[in-house]
C-alpha cells in the first residue's frame, strides 16, 4: 500500500477545507451553524478560513466614489443594490464584469 507524503496530506486538507468554506459562503447561514450541521470544529474552520484567505490574492477594482445626493425621478438608477452596508447603483449600460468584481471584492472583505 502506497504511503501518502506530508505534502499530499496537506493538499488533501486544503481541498477539504476549501470545499467546506465555499459551501458555507453559498449557504447563507452562520459559520457556527454550518460547522454544527457538518460536524466540523469551529476552531479548525476559522483557522483554515484565515489560512486559505492569506494565500488567495485579492484584487482591487477601481471605483469612482461620488458624494451621496438626492436622486430625482428623472435621474434615478435602474437598480440600487445594498450589499453589506455598500450602496451600489446600477445604471443603464453598466459593465457586468466590473459589477461581479466589485461584489466579489466586497464578499472577500466581509468574510
Amino acid at each position: 500500500m502506497a504511503k501518502t507524503s506530508v505534502k499530499e496530506e496537506q493538499q488533501a486538507k486544503q481541498i477539504f477545507w476549501k470545499r467546506h468554506i465555499n459551501e458555507w459562503r453559498k449557504s447563507g447561514i452562520s459559520q457556527v451553524q454550518y460547522c454544527r450541521q457538518n460536524k466540523l470544529s469551529t476552531q479548525s474552520f476559522t483557522y483554515w478560513k484565515m489560512r486559505l484567505s492569506q494565500r488567495s490574492s485579492i484584487s482591487f477594482v477601481a471605483v469612482q466614489v461620488k458624494p451621496e445626493k438626492q436622486i430625482n425621478a428623472g435621474n434615478s438608477a435602474e437598480l440600487v443594490l445594498l450589499k453589506d452596508g455598500y450602496r451600489i447603483e446600477i445604471k443603464e449600460g453598466f459593465n457586468p464584469a466590473a459589477l461581479a468584481d466589485v461584489l466579489r471584492t466586497i464578499r472577500e472583505l466581509t468574510c
